[in-house]
């Protein structure tokens, strides 16, 4: 009799599990996991000496990339500037331009003038950016070897798109105001270049 009992009962809690089962994978094994799309960077590595690049800064969210202005420094002793300035140019039908900040603690003194705009709506779409220390702060100095951080740019997808490739960032009307050598020392001339791409997939 307690045999009898004891196999009713695991048949009862088997017929239980068995309904749940066909409850619950029934309602869910017609459901389809879609993948939602996310912006991803791809960079050209490392600036190389007295050079300035875009580096990929890392997303703040699925749709907002900080992108990360970086100088190397020269390969032997060091290069004195007291500004950058440089256009960015963009395609505004796929990414919006936020901000631009400068690198917390970075080169620049906290009383450095950052400028940037954004144009649109202009033939080549680009962003205006120019950062300078202010009468009287020392110069930025770059050291050999250095990787230097100097400031951020934050690009976000465009309202209503959906995806896109690959879309490129690139420097354009790029200067930099390198601090005069002594004579008969010519000024450091300072490179812009490494294109950086965003996708939204």
């Amino acid at each position: 009799m307690r045999r009898t009992a004891m196999q009713a009962r695991w048949l009862f809690l088997f017929g239980f599990a068995l309904a749940l089962f066909t409850a619950f994978g029934c309602s869910n094994g017609g459901s389809v996991i879609v993948n939602q799309p996310a912006l991803a960077c791809a960079d050209g590595g490392a600036a190389a000496a007295n050079a300035v690049v875009m580096n990929c800064g890392g997303a703040t969210d699925s749709t907002t990339e900080r992108v990360d202005v970086v100088m190397g420094g020269p390969a032997a002793g060091s290069t004195a500037l007291r500004g950058l300035n440089f256009d960015v140019t963009y395609d505004p039908a796929y990414l919006t331009f936020v901000s631009a900040t400068e690198n917390t603690g970075g080169p620049f003194s906290v009383n450095a003038l950052l400028l940037a705009t954004a144009l649109p709506n202009d033939p080549t779409p680009r962003v205006v950016v120019s950062i300078q220390q202010v009468s009287g702060d020392p110069d930025v100095v770059i050291g050999a070897g250095q990787q230097v951080l100097m400031l951020h740019l934050t690009f976000t997808r465009a309202p209503g798109v959906t995806t896109f490739g690959a879309t490129p960032l690139n420097f354009d009307a790029a200067t930099s105001e390198a601090t005069p050598p002594t004579p008969p020392t010519l000024p450091t001339v300072v490179a812009f270049g490494g294109a950086l791409g965003l996708s939204y997939q």
